[in-house]
């Protein structure tokens, strides 16, 4: 199967890193439109149950992250001059570009091709190329935008009777 991914965040890198481990035979293409170093945000939080997700498909990506945490269990909700300490919910911690790096190092490391500071083609090329498109291009997807009438929601809306 011929892939491409158009963005190079981490949705796009984890699953170009899971179709490749699935079929090495995969060829996938991702194209970045920004430097391997940029990064937006500051951290990414995974619950317990997420990082059980994450351990099941990919061992070695679930041992990258775990050398990074901060990890947590209790929750302090503050609400009117009250704080109300919640046990029980894991969590853990890393930052943004921790989490970038190590997955454009896995994404490496299985022969995705990864093309950073480089547009996409235009999808409509992409579309005769290659059997799946995944439009992974982030909040600001020029893809999304241009297929906005797809990605409405279809709304059944009915008054209270």
């Amino acid at each position: 199967m011929k892939i491409a991914i158009v963005g190079g965040g981490p949705g796009g890198l984890y699953f170009a890193a899971l179709m490749k481990q699935l079929d090495p035979s995969h060829r996938i293409t991702l194209w970045e439109r920004n430097a391997a170093s940029d990064t937006y945000g500051f951290g990414v939080v995974f619950s317990d149950e997420t990082l059980g997700g994450i351990g099941n498909a990919d061992p070695v990506v679930a041992d990258y992250m775990s050398r990074h945490f901060a990890r947590w269990s209790d929750i302090d909700i503050h609400f009117r001059n009250q704080v109300r300490t919640i046990g029980g919910q894991g969590f853990a911690a890393m930052s943004r570009r921790e989490l970038l790096e190590l997955l454009q190092r896995r994404t490496l490391e299985l022969g995705v091709d990864v093309r950073f500071s480089t547009m996409a083609p235009p999808v409509e090329e992409l579309q005769t190329s290659h059997d799946l498109v995944l439009a992974a291009d982030g909040v600001n997807s020029q893809i999304r935008t241009k297929y906005a009438d797809s990605f409405k929601p279809s709304l059944d809306v009915r008054g209270n009777k």
